[in-house]
């Protein structure tokens, strides 16, 4: 069910909802149960999705005027592509300080993993003859009756083609 559509002052964005309405008690109980809004991209997907009790009414927030003077809109518009290249270039170097934040996070996490895992097999193999391990080990390698196997793989590398006269 909907009841409200509604695009953003800067058109990339639109809302959808139920909302009740306000006459009587009967109506709104009719909409209370669905009661809620999402709001989605220009190309349809969804960026949130919220659900409440009671819903009346819903808008977008009247955008604000510009800051910027008429001549120094003008000029913006005029070298955009170079205030582009300069944001893009900052959002670039914010992407990469995360990305290698996240790798060091990441590397000292396993750091700390391999660490424990090292002290575990020390322990391990420092009780390996205390515990029979060892001997238990060697005994079932004897009753398996196993026998190394040899494979030889031959690989060809390069062919050349001469001519004999």
């Amino acid at each position: 069910m909907l009841t409200d559509v509604s695009w953003d002052p800067s058109s990339r964005f639109v809302i959808t909802a139920v909302t009740q309405p306000m006459q009587n008690e009967i109506g709104g109980f009719k909409y209370s149960m669905e009661a809620g809004y999402a709001i989605w991209t220009f190309q349809g997907r969804v960026l949130y999705r919220q659900q409440k009790e009671k819903l009346w009414q819903i808008a977008w927030r009247p955008h604000p005027p510009s800051m910027l003077s008429e001549k120094k809109a003008v000029e913006v518009r005029k070298n955009i592509r170079t205030y582009s290249k300069r944001y893009d270039a900052l959002d670039e170097q914010a992407k990469e300080s995360a990305r290698n934040a996240f790798k060091l996070e990441r590397d000292t996490k396993n750091g700390a993993f391999k660490s424990v895992i090292d002290r575990l097999d020390e322990y391990k193999y420092d009780r390996y003859e205390e515990n029979g391990w060892e001997e238990a080990r060697l005994s079932h390698l004897a009753t398996q009756d196993w026998k190394p196997k040899e494979d030889i793989i031959e690989e060809e590398i390069e062919v050349t083609e001469e001519k004999i006269q």
